[in-house]
C-alpha cells in the first residue's frame, strides 16, 4: 500500500529535481520514492552494522610475537 503527501519545495530544487527525473526517465514522484526509500534502506542497515563494529572492538586484537611479516600485514 502506498500514501501520498506533500512536499513544500522552492522553485530552483523542484525543476532540478524534474531535470533530474527526466534524465533518468522517471516520474518526479518515482524519482524521490527511490531517494527516500535508498536512505531509509541505509539507515537500517547502519544500526545492525554499527552494533557489530562496537562488539568487534570489545574483543582484544590478537597480539602476534615479533613484527608483523609482509603477508600477514597485508592479509585481506
Amino acid at each position: 500500500m502506498t500514501s501520498n503527501i506533500t512536499l513544500r519545495l522552492d522553485e530552483k530544487t523542484l525543476r532540478r529535481i524534474k531535470h533530474l527525473a527526466v534524465d533518468r526517465h522517471v516520474s518526479v514522484s518515482a524519482w524521490v520514492s527511490d531517494l527516500v526509500t535508498r536512505a531509509v534502506d541505509e539507515l537500517d542497515g547502519f544500526e545492525p552494522a554499527r552494533r557489530r563494529a562496537l562488539q568487534a572492538m570489545r574483543q582484544p586484537a590478537p597480539v602476534h610475537a615479533g613484527p608483523l611479516t609482509r603477508e600477514q600485514a597485508h592479509e585481506r
